[in-house]
């Protein structure tokens, strides 16, 4: 089975070499804390909530009529995999239909697409360490070991109240479409 490639994000990216010591600015982020945390917050629920329709709509996909088996699935399932079987349970109910196939299979792309990004911003913000913001909006996300001279770096990506309010702005719609979008293949 070919392993699908992940997606890329279109977040800021900066290394930043670990000076002999770690240390973070607690008074930059007490100054921030109240312009993210209900930002990221919010996020994350409204997130929760899309993973809750996708769950719905696979569980519809494999057990028309009860949701039973459809969450003996996803039971143990992270939201990519989930990605990936919504895909693989719709992609040939589509092929099989006549009408506007070439519509649907581009819009069955789109949805993966948007859930994937979505699913890598999910990941950021959850996963950041927040306390490392800087005044720029970057925040650490992971730590690395230079191949080259053995030194430490920290991956920081860009992620302000801007980014998080532009992700959240995407989830809603995509969450309606989502439903839409299997209602619509039932009809058929």
């Amino acid at each position: 089975m070919k392993k699908r490639a992940k997606p890329k994000n279109d977040l800021e990216t900066k290394l930043e070499r670990l000076d002999q010591y770690d240390y973070i600015d607690e008074d930059l982020m007490y100054k921030k804390r109240d312009k993210y945390a209900p930002l990221i917050g919010k996020f994350l629920i409204e997130f929760s909530n899309l993973e809750h329709t996708l769950d719905i709509e696979i569980a519809e996909l494999l057990g028309h009529g009860s949701h039973d088996t459809g969450y003996a699935v996803l039971k143990n399932l992270d939201f990519s995999s989930k990605i990936e079987l919504f895909y693989d349970l719709v992609y040939p109910l589509v092929c099989c239909a006549e009408k506007r196939k070439e519509q649907k299979l581009l819009q069955i792309k789109e949805f993966r697409n948007k859930l994937d990004n979505l699913c890598v911003l999910r990941n950021k913000i959850a996963h950041a360490k927040w306390y490392t913001l800087d005044k720029d909006g970057y925040v650490r996300v992971s730590v690395k070991t230079n191949k080259i001279d053995g030194l430490i770096n920290f991956r920081k990506l860009k992620i302000t109240p801007t980014i998080i309010k532009n992700g959240l702005k995407r989830i809603e719609p995509l969450s309606e479409k989502l439903s839409d979008f299997t209602e619509r293949l039932w009809a058929q």
